[in-house]
């Protein structure tokens, strides 16, 4: 599945611009049919695709190399006649193009509605519960294009957070089954506000990222913390093994420290997983008064 994505997101865009240079077009109407295709597939990637996993700074290059070679575009359109030849070839290709334009264009757009929420009165403020690094959302946003979490009431605003390196990518490697590769692994937690400590479970061990979800713990989330403040339940989920600092009634205060991140419970990787519940139905978090959707990155 790793390297279906890898193509999708490093090797197809390369791909579709150099055909739009490349390419000898019969006439204009194909031409501006693939450039929109193109540009609505790089418009999927940046705001869809999960770039994390790769160098997060490519999903920036290609919105420049579109940008770059629509110069181009413009000026080889200019030579072209406008109808083209009216062939099945042609046609069938205008139907490629036109129906790519329209499906990640529908997709992208999709997305973009995530990027914003209306439960703004029921939001809760908190403090970003990680120092020291560059973190970015790998699920976060309120529609299940950028968040699966959406299509689950109760964290349907939950944030799934990693932290990347120097080169952009959040492990050494693609799918290391050592967690030591994983940036985040080991990464501190801190209270991101003050209140009581409702539930502190440390009993479950890390799991390897390659291990079936069948061989794992009943409890989805692992070695947790549950926290009252706000008026609302703030879940923090999959911490390390032995870390977890709290016991269930101890009064916190924002920035003490809770443990570090770990890999237990229902997780494919070593990841911060945040969300806030008030009477079992999740509400809006904002770090900063930032909304965060996947891809936002939080330097701290």
């Amino acid at each position: 599945m790793i390297w279906i994505q890898a193509f999708i997101f490093i090797i197809l865009p390369m791909i579709l611009l150099l055909h739009l240079l490349k390419n000898v077009y019969p006439g204009r109407k194909l031409l501006i049919a693939d450039w929109l295709g193109t540009g609505m597939f790089i418009a999927f990637l940046f705001f869809i695709g999960p770039w994390h996993i790769f160098i997060y700074y490519l999903r920036y290059v290609w919105v420049v190399l579109f940008i770059v070679t629509t110069f181009f575009v413009i000026k080889k359109v200019s030579r072209l006649p406008v109808k083209g030849p009216k062939n099945k070839s042609y046609k069938f290709s205008m139907g490629i193009a036109i129906f790519l334009t329209i499906y990640f264009g529908f997709v992208a757009v999709t997305g973009i509605t995530g990027y914003f929420f209306t439960d703004k009165e029921k939001a809760i403020k908190l403090e970003f519960p990680m120092k020291d690094g560059v973190f970015s959302t790998g699920h976060g946003g309120a529609d299940p294009s950028i968040n699966y979490h959406n299509e689950y009431p109760p964290q349907q605003y939950a944030y799934d957070i990693l932290q990347i390196n120097g080169f952009g990518m959040r492990a050494a490697g693609l799918t290391p089954d050592d967690l030591e590769k994983y940036k985040i692994y080991g990464t501190p937690l801190y209270s991101p506000c003050s209140g009581e400590v409702l539930a502190a479970v440390d009993q479950y061990d890390d799991i390897p990222p390659s291990l079936s979800s069948d061989s794992k713990p009943e409890d989805p989330a692992g070695n947790h913390i549950i926290l009252a403040c706000k008026g609302a339940e703030v879940h923090i989920a999959h911490m390390k093994p032995g870390t977890v600092e709290v016991e269930k009634g101890d009064e916190m205060n924002t920035g003490d420290i809770l443990g570090e991140v770990g890999n237990t419970g229902n997780t494919t990787e070593p990841h911060l997983h945040i969300h806030a519940e008030k009477d079992g139905v999740g509400v809006p978090i904002t770090f900063n008064d930032r909304f965060l959707k996947r891809n936002s990155l939080v330097f701290n």
